[in-house]
């Protein structure tokens, strides 16, 4: 169980979770709204926070935010970088 938070640049918290653990949770819970299986997500919703969790506390600050842009390339307007050539590109005409 989480504790009050001691600084004020400690993540917000609605109710037992941090802020992003909580969307995950909305998110999961209006997902079994619209599938008709509200438990069966909200139990989804739960276990996913569980590993979520465990993936948020081994690793450094941002590390989702970063998995994303590397990723599935959020955060980012284009996909390759207009302003420079591409490396593999040898002869320009």
């Amino acid at each position: 169980m989480k504790d009050i938070p001691n600084y004020l640049d400690d993540p917000p918290q609605i109710l037992f979770w941090e802020f992003d653990e909580f969307i995950l949770l909305a998110i999961m819970f209006g997902v079994g709204i619209m599938v008709n299986y509200l438990a069966v997500m909200t139990v989804t919703g739960l276990v996913g926070i569980k590993f979520y969790r465990k993936i948020k506390d081994r690793q450094a600050n941002g590390f989702l935010l970063h998995t994303l842009y590397w990723y599935a390339g959020f955060g980012c307007s284009e996909s390759p970088p207009t302003s420079k050539p591409l490396a593999f590109i040898r002869r320009f005409f």
